[in-house]
């Protein structure tokens, strides 16, 4: 019983680990090489209006001027899940994960279906990968493996200014910085929506 009980306990920490369940066989190959983006998920976005207010907030909170927050649709539905809980498997607003998230926000904002978990997103064929973030533009995925194996284990959107919003286990539903000494350790790709 000891026994058994131990290895759910191990199994459990583990999991605890990354965003959203896993599978064995979508493993990030180190060796891919990654072309730099052609388009930006953005180029046909139907931009909708955002209030003043919300965009001196986001302005603030991302480090730009509030003219550059133009995307209503995508900072709604920031507003929307700000500080809602990191519940791991969660996909409520009482508690969510990162794959969970960001499967929301695309199929809200961007009218697309990813896949459940980060992994899978990271191999979406309607992802096109590339590995330079200096190429990064609002809308396109960041992908970080934060466990051992070789495996994307979380995912977030990046916005502007090096800042990226995803539900995370210390913060909760946040926008959280690309340059921080962590979230620079853990970076693996990102992946920019393909135009329909």
């Amino acid at each position: 019983m000891l026994k058994t009980k131990n290895i759910f306990l191990l199994f459990f920490s583990l999991s605890l680990l990354s965003c959203g369940s896993q599978k064995k066989s979508s493993f990030f190959n180190e060796d891919t090489v990654y072309q730099e983006p052609a388009g930006n998920v953005n180029d046909y976005v139907i931009y909708e209006p955002l209030s003043e207010e919300d965009k001196v907030y986001f302005a603030n909170k991302i480090g730009v001027k509030k003219e550059e927050i133009l995307d209503g649709k995508l900072y709604k539905f920031l507003k929307e899940w700000e500080g809602t809980n990191y519940v791991y498997g969660g996909e409520t607003k009482s508690g969510i994960d990162c794959s969970a998230l960001m499967q929301r926000l695309f199929s809200k904002v961007y009218n697309y279906n990813l896949p459940r978990t980060a992994a899978e997103m990271g191999f979406d064929k309607n992802i096109e990968q590339f590995k330079s973030r200096k190429h990064l533009r609002e809308g396109d995925l960041v992908f970080f493996r934060i466990t051992d194996e070789k495996i994307i284990s979380h995912v977030g959107i990046y916005l502007k200014n090096n800042k990226f919003f995803n539900a995370n286990l210390s913060g909760g539903v946040s926008i959280s910085d690309l340059n921080s000494t962590y979230w620079k350790k853990f970076y693996v790709v990102s992946g920019r929506l393909k135009k329909p």
